[in-house]
C-alpha cells in the first residue's frame, strides 16, 4: 500500500512540475497567440450578415428619429 502511495506522490510531483515549467507555459502561450491571430484574420476579412443587418437597423432607427422629432 505504501508503494502505491509513493508512486502516486511521484506522479503528482511530475505533473506539478510539468504545469509550472516555463517551457509548458511558453507552449501554451504560443498556441493561444496563434489561435487569436487566426480568429482575427477570419473576422477581419469581410463583415458577416449579422453586422450588415445591425447596420441597416441603426440606419432605419436614425431615420425614424429624424422623421419623428426633427420634421414634426
Amino acid at each position: 500500500m505504501a508503494s502505491s502511495g509513493a508512486h502516486a506522490m511521484v506522479l503528482f510531483l511530475f505533473m506539478f512540475a510539468a504545469v509550472l515549467s516555463p517551457a509548458a507555459r511558453r507552449e501554451v502561450a504560443t498556441a493561444v497567440m496563434h489561435a487569436a491571430n487566426a480568429q482575427r484574420r477570419r473576422s477581419s476579412v469581410r463583415p458577416d450578415g449579422k453586422t450588415i443587418d445591425q447596420g441597416i437597423g441603426y440606419i432605419l432607427m436614425a431615420l425614424a428619429v429624424v422623421l419623428t422629432y426633427v420634421l414634426y
